[in-house]
């Protein structure tokens, strides 16, 4: 009866579980596009390891995975996610507290961009005690400390004034910008129609939170359509097709003139 019991007890704790690569997993986050992994037991003392992973659960390989010592100046470690989007790296260093942040860096449409990971746990951890940290390539969605989107932004300059109307400005609010992908997107994924209505930032007013792509773009006042153009070049017209530019490291624009 007792073995029955401990039997019984074991398959109620496994049930919740899963198994990957040899290790126990327990917990789960939503990516927005599916269900990834969160947590992992496993970890191995003084051994820092885990994966990268993209929205769909796919590996992400050549990602680049930092382990910021937090008691020593410029003793970092850096490592390359392999294949299948592992890494795995010694941390067996005595009084040596370490944070792991990730980028992946890809080629699109003949420019380099350099996007951050989002982790899945971001505490730091006693080197000797080793971690498992893992990560989620995603183009766009609230970061995971607060700090704005992953997603990238399309800023504009309103020349407020319409002399058909004088007596009236046109507001940044009511603008509405229209962005039609032109093929997939960065990651190689379909991208979808994005229209939606500016909001004022620190930036600029603009649309936030855009996947990096390839976009022809429109734009519209009050349901009234304006013209447009990259900023400071070129003619007005009634729309543009455009990718993103670096702006800092991660941190990628479009930027555009609207009129009426």
């Amino acid at each position: 009866m007792r073995k029955a019991v401990v039997v019984s007890v074991l398959i109620a704790v496994l049930s919740g579980c899963a198994i990957e690569g040899g290790e126990l997993m327990t917990g789960t986050t939503d990516t927005g596009q599916g269900t990834v992994v969160e947590r992992r037991t496993g970890a191995e003392a003084g051994v820092l390891k885990g994966r990268v992973v993209d929205a769909a659960g796919d590996p992400v390989a050549g990602a680049q995975i930092v382990a910021d010592n937090q008691l020593l100046y410029n003793s970092n470690l850096v490592m390359t996610t392999d294949e299948n989007g592992r890494y795995r790296v010694s941390t067996d260093v005595p009084t040596a507290t370490f944070r792991v942040t990730g980028t992946v860096t890809r080629s699109f449409e003949g420019r380099d961009y350099t996007m951050e990971l989002t982790p899945h746990d971001d505490t730091p951890f006693a080197g000797t005690d080793g971690a498992v940290r893992d990560f989620t390539w995603r183009l766009t969605g609230k970061r995971s400390d607060g700090l704005g989107f992953y997603g990238s932004m399309v800023l504009f300059h309103l020349e407020s004034y319409n002399p058909q109307n004088p007596e009236v400005f046109l507001q940044d609010e009511d603008v509405v910008l229209t962005l039609t992908p032109q093929g997939p997107l960065i990651d190689g994924s379909p991208g979808e129609v994005i229209t939606r209505r500016a909001e004022r930032g620190g930036d600029g007013s603009g649309v936030l939170d855009v996947p990096i792509g390839r976009y022809e773009i429109t734009a519209e006042h009050l349901g009234n359509p304006l013209r447009i153009r990259l900023r400071d070049t070129g003619e007005y017209g009634p729309s543009v097709i455009t990718g993103f530019s670096p702006f800092l490291t991660t941190i990628h624009r479009i930027q555009l003139d609207l009129k009426p």
